[in-house]
């Protein structure tokens, strides 16, 4: 999957917009810490730095994924942090299993 397909599903299925203009612009903003959702900044740069590439065609898998969000998940899970945010986090954890899981799916023809 790459980084663009993980973000749009991200952006449709989360409940919260990931999206700030189109994934490259998106990216930028959010390494650039000027995307319009701190949170959703934070979640897209931590994404992107799990890979080797910043670019919206670079490929990127669950664990990478997943791993990236490792800090802020834990940060979210402090009592001094809303329980929004945990739920945020929580929601967008399950998005990305739930992404990978429709991509593994698609290619079995389910």
């Amino acid at each position: 999957m790459t980084l663009c397909e993980l973000l749009t599903y991200l952006d449709r299925q989360s409940g919260y917009s990931v999206l700030d203009g189109d994934c490259e612009e998106t990216i930028k903003k959010a390494l650039a810490g000027t995307h319009r959702d701190v949170l959703a900044g934070r979640i897209v740069a931590a994404i992107v730095g799990s890979g080797e590439a910043a670019t919206a065609d670079a490929p990127v898998t669950r664990a990478q994924a997943t791993t990236a969000l490792g800090p802020l998940r834990l940060k979210a899970m402090r009592e001094d942090v809303s329980g929004q945010e945990l739920k945020r986090m929580e929601r967008t954890v399950h998005a990305i299993d739930g992404a990978f899981n429709d991509e593994a799916l698609a290619a079995r023809g389910s």
